[in-house]
């Protein structure tokens, strides 16, 4: 007999796991020669049955957990690794220069053209640098800085 107490938690569920898988079976074996011996027995206990057999099945399959095997990471002292990766490293990516002058294209804003120019910052950081790009171009926008116009050439601010 063996002692749950004692016994690690996989080993217990092992136990418990061929206690139902036994009386699943008991189950779905009364319920065939039950249904062998009548037809309209067998209407009735047919969708039971079909259930049964589909816990069985799961149980069956969960029953033994998988295990690793023994060694484990262990297992690779000795062996050779290589001296090298054995995929390449994607190339870094080289930004071209911006260029010095934006022209303006047709649904451009002063902060759609500050964001292209620096994708990683903040929106207080992107406020200031809408407001120098205004200061530096105020006399090629006019007096809104909302309204620029497709064609216009903006320099960025401190160009010379």
């Amino acid at each position: 007999m063996l002692d749950l107490s004692t016994s690690g938690p996989e080993e217990a569920l092992r136990v418990v796991l061929t206690g139902v898988l036994a009386l699943w079976a008991m189950w779905w074996g009364l319920g065939l020669l039950l249904a062998l011996a009548d037809r309209r027995l067998a209407a009735r206990l047919a969708p039971p049955l079909l259930r049964a057999l589909l816990v069985t099945g799961v149980v069956v399959s969960v029953q033994s957990p998988a295990r690793a095997t023994p060694g484990g990471v262990e297992s690779l002292q000795g062996l050779a690794l290589p001296d090298r990766p054995l995929t390449t490293a994607p190339a870094p990516a080289t930004s071209a220069p911006e260029p010095p002058v934006h022209v303006v294209a047709p649904g451009d804003s002063l902060w759609s053209i500050v964001r292209g120019r620096s994708p990683g910052a903040d929106d207080t950081s992107l406020g200031a640098a809408v407001d120098r790009w205004y200061r530096a171009n105020r006399d090629v926008i006019g007096d809104d800085p909302d309204l620029i116009q497709p064609g216009q050439r903006l320099d960025p601010p401190g160009a010379p």
